[in-house]
């Protein structure tokens, strides 16, 4: 059994910047939209319990944490100076790997404050004395409506938004990219930088490198790499905000507070771009007591999204081994793209949570112990996909085959057109296409959820069972019939 966790404060901030680092490794591009990940954020600056049998995975209260109220003395920091620095804004000389001579740039217009300032401030914070920056650019960026991918519209992620801007982001260490509609907004602007300049560290120290180098490729590895980069910037963030903003007369919102606002009143792709900077942020809340010790968690990152979500619990996932028959010469074949992969429990979490009470996804996502996600397709180009997961128990594993089945009844409107020994199955329609639905369960604790274009799902096509502690999944069952 898991040990219980005590309940975490939840402080975060926005999803800021669209900083894009992290997701495929150093040199990666900005971007203005997530999609698979969290790459931007809008540049309007808005905008425990456990399953009920069984051993579950404790989670965090989904109801709204209660934070302190924010005073200077919060963290533990260095007070900032008080002598006049060069220019009045200056950016504290060579006392943190700098000097007058190496000051950062602003180009492609003004700033309302000083970046080299603001730098060093977030520098101190972090105990390091990581060169600075070249340059901060100023651009216009425009809105973007790219759509989340297809396995994820298939079970309600879709954009809630018709378009997002990127507050700023960074490719690398020497130039922090910012929309120029900031500019007209110094407080917020200014915990933008530090954010960004958080990750200009990661760039310099190597710590983008090894987390994700740690973590395992497929949407829960990058999830759990994403929660762990962002989520470190993001808690710099808010305690560079506790430490040098909060006592200003117009110091803004906390980040904290808005990060969390902003991942509770958002749900499908929306909820789940903001989730990494969510639960990273909370898991290291939970972990370190100072942005100066954040280089121990990039040296031992969580790998998996049920570890970024319980901070404490370490587990990694159940043995889970699935056989593919029929797929080399049948009809219908695995894809390489997108390739077989985890998904983990943050994705179960938020597409329960696109038709199901928050409290309730939560609890029918706890005794996650791992996925795999299959493509297939035809010669036509239509897709289907298998989704096996496998819980803790048997009754964490019933709690999520109740959930998905309310979950499929709000999605598709209706009950189970079909429930038989083959799985009950369900239909609806997709960008105006049929679509179709089926959940099996192989043994008390694995259930597979067949869906995608109705030729693939149908139980005459895609058959599902156990075999020697396997899940044997088998298209085109006269292939099944040859193989014996």
């Amino acid at each position: 059994m898991r040990p219980a966790l005590p309940a975490v404060c939840c402080a975060l901030l926005l999803v800021l910047a669209g900083c894009s680092v992290g997701y495929d490794g150093p040199g990666t591009t900005g971007t203005t939209v997530p999609t698979s990940g969290p790459t931007a954020t809008p540049a309007d600056g808005s905008g425990s319990t456990s399953t009920a049998t069984g051993t579950a995975t404790p989670t965090a209260s989904s109801s709204t944490p209660t934070f302190p109220e924010p005073t200077a003395t919060a963290i533990e920091t260095p007070t900032p100076p008080t002598t006049q620095e060069p220019g009045g804004l200056g950016g504290l000389g060579g006392l943190f790997g700098g000097s007058d001579g190496d000051s950062i740039a602003v180009q492609g217009g003004e700033l309302p404050l000083d970046p080299t300032r603001v730098y060093d401030r977030t520098s101190r914070l972090l105990g390091t004395d990581a060169p600075r920056p070249n340059a901060v650019q100023l651009l216009d960026t425009t809105g973007n409506t790219t759509r989340p991918p297809e396995f994820q519209r298939l079970l309600g992620l879709e954009r809630n938004v018709t378009e997002v801007e990127a507050v700023a982001f960074v490719a690398g260490p020497r130039t922090v990219y910012v929309n120029r509609n900031l500019t007209d907004r110094p407080a917020f602007l200014e915990h933008v930088l530090a954010h960004e300049f958080a990750h200009t560290v990661q760039f310099r120290r190597g710590d983008i490198g090894r987390v994700t180098a740690a973590t395992a490729s497929g949407p829960d590895g990058r999830f759990a790499s994403t929660a762990v980069i962002e989520g470190g910037a993001s808690y710099v963030e808010d305690r560079y905000w506790l430490a040098y903003m909060v006592n200003r007369s117009a110091p803004g919102p906390r980040p904290a507070r808005d990060l969390e606002r902003r991942y509770r009143n958002s749900d499908g792709a929306a909820r789940y771009a903001f989730a990494p900077y969510w639960f990273g942020y909370r898991y290291l809340t939970a972990t370190v007591d100072s942005p100066a010790d954040l280089s121990a968690v990039y040296a031992d990152p969580p790998t998996t999204s049920e570890q970024v979500l319980h901070p404490g619990v370490r587990d990694e996932p159940v043995p889970l081994n699935v056989t593919l028959r029929g797929e080399t010469e049948g009809v219908w074949q695995e894809t390489f793209a997108p390739a077989r992969g985890r998904v983990g429990e943050a994705f179960v979490r938020v597409a329960l949570g696109t038709e199901l009470r928050d409290e309730r996804a939560a609890r029918a996502a706890a005794g996650w112990g791992n996925d795999t996600r299959i493509a297939f397709n035809n010669e036509s180009g239509a897709r289907g996909y298998a989704w096996v997961l496998r819980f803790d128990d048997e009754g964490n594993a019933s709690e999520f085959d109740d959930a998905l089945a309310d979950y499929l009844d709000e999605r598709t409107g209706t009950g189970p057109l079909a429930d038989d020994r083959t799985g009950r199955q369900w239909a609806t329609t997709l960008d105006g296409r049929p679509i179709a639905y089926r959940l099996r369960r192989t043994d008390g604790r694995t259930a597979v959820l067949l869906l995608g274009t109705p030729g693939f799902v149908d139980a005459d096509t895609t058959t599902v069972r156990e075999g020697d502690g396997r899940v044997v999944i088998t298209t085109d069952r006269e292939a099944d019939r040859e193989d014996g």
